[in-house]
């Protein structure tokens, strides 16, 4: 069963600004039957794949209209991977040449490929996060050794410093401001939490006694988010404000992933099979359990706005909480029984991607609800 035969509605309307109240369905490009939404920014864009029948995925744009841009591969290979997209259609990631080696890319609003710099002895990288002024970060590696990276927007690649006896690492989130979070490799550890501030230096945010440290993102108050093992080696959900080391978020279970933050330092993190939300400052911080959907089982919570809105699932349903920590299923046409939200705006506007249990394999389908 192909999906786009059961949706309704099918052509993408203006944003209303009034939150999410219908889901459309993207567009395909010609003669194929899968999408997948993979980002989305604050002006409704949503970057991703468009599949052919062989199960090739091509890297498009679709713009808050619904229109689709096909973006540049290199050398007729099939694209590569988007991990972010900037509020003027500035996409964010790498992309594989024939040979198989991966190279940090960047594409502007009408699909053309810019690979950024990799210096004398660099053999391949990733762009892992972008600004709306095209800064990107991320990493570039040798045969032995990776290091992170800024590439400015002319595409011209700086080396990130390393604080004392560290030896690589890696790049994984930018804010406006142009601070940047990421980790690196140091004696006895695997991945140590640090952050560069806007004139380079390189600050240790410490760890919980653990191997790992791995930030996800950071706002723009300059607070860094992400995860890291205890002595036990338990992943945990941590924050660090502006100033301050990691510190484990209070009242969860061992097992943190997905952990993401607004810019009010509202978290939000899955631990098992439940989501949890936290809220405050120091000692006052306070954790709320986002609710299950009637009649589902564990939820995962994928994101939060600015407006304390969260996105994810409850069992097979998309969803939002709100503050609250109350739930509500987002609504989906006749047929589609499964859904898995991605991203939310500012504005409540949902990207993710919807299927039918009907046909296996599932025919996913990229899909915004507003």
């Amino acid at each position: 069963m192909v999906l786009s035969a059961m949706l309704s509605v099918a052509v993408v309307p203006p944003a209303s600004g009034a939150g999410a109240d219908a889901m459309y369905e993207l567009p395909l490009l010609p003669g194929h039957t899968t999408s997948s939404a993979e980002a989305m920014n604050e002006s409704g864009d949503v970057v991703g794949f468009s599949l052919d029948a062989n199960g090739d995925g091509f890297l498009v744009r679709w713009g808050a209209d619904g229109s689709l841009t096909p973006l540049q591969a290199v050398g007729g290979g099939t694209g590569g991977h988007a991990v972010k997209i900037a509020d003027d259609g500035t996409v964010a990631g790498f992309t594989d040449t024939p040979d198989g080696v991966r190279h940090a890319a960047r594409w502007n609003a009408a699909g053309v490929l810019t690979r950024l710099e990799e210096p004398p002895g660099y053999v391949q990288g990733e762009a892992q996060d972008i600004n709306n002024a095209r800064v990107a970060v991320g990493q570039l590696s040798t045969d032995t050794a990776t290091i992170p990276v800024r590439w400015g927007p002319d595409g011209r690649a700086t080396a990130l410093r390393l604080p004392p006896q560290a030896h690589g690492g890696t790049a994984t989130a930018i804010n406006e401001r142009g601070e940047i979070a990421g980790y690196v490799s140091v004696p006895g550890e695997k991945t140590r939490a640090v952050r560069w501030d806007i004139a380079g230096r390189v600050h240790d945010l410490g760890s919980l006694g653990g191997s790992d440290s791995q930030p996800s993102a950071i706002n723009e108050r300059g607070t860094v988010a992400g995860r890291a093992t205890d002595a036990g080696g338990t992943w945990k959900a941590v924050l660090a404000p502006l100033g301050k080391k990691v510190k484990a978020l209070p009242s969860q279970d061992p097992g943190a992933r997905s952990v993401s933050v607004n810019n009010a330092d509202v978290v939000v993190a899955n631990v098992k099979d439940r989501s949890l939300r936290w809220s405050g400052t120091g000692t006052g911080v306070g954790t709320t359990e986002l609710q299950v959907l009637r009649g589902t089982g564990s939820t995962f919570v994928r994101g939060i706005n600015d407006a304390g809105t969260s996105v994810g699932t409850s069992g097979e349903f998309a969803v939002t909480w709100d503050a609250q920590g109350r739930v509500s299923a987002l609504p989906v046409p006749a047929g589609v029984d499964t859904a898995d939200p991605i991203a939310i705006d500012a504005t409540g506007r949902v990207a993710g991607n919807v299927g039918s249990s009907r046909a296996w394999p599932v025919r996913w389908r990229a899909a915004v609800w507003r």
